[in-house]
């Protein structure tokens, strides 16, 4: 069995980046810079910056015992005032 590797390129540094067998949501780190990359297409194999999913278990205790003023506007929180 012949292990088919893919290229992509780094967003950061546009350096190329091989893979073998690249899986999609797959998570690496660029050698050249170090940035962290996420495989988001296999044809063409694309990557991007890999960004972290923030849930309601990782907020700030500060951001989840404020009240959110309800008027009307759906889940909108309100605005800040100047």
């Amino acid at each position: 069995m012949t292990v088919k590797k893919e290229f992509g390129y780094c967003p950061e540094c546009d350096s190329r980046i091989r893979l073998r067998t690249p899986r999609l949501g797959q998570r690496i780190q660029c050698r050249e810079c170090g940035t962290a990359l996420e495989v988001v297409e296999l044809t063409p194999l694309e990557l991007d910056w890999a960004f972290e999913d923030l849930s309601f278990d990782d907020e700030p205790r500060h951001n989840r015992s404020r009240s959110v003023a309800h008027d009307g506007y759906g889940d909108f929180p309100p605005a800040y005032e100047d």
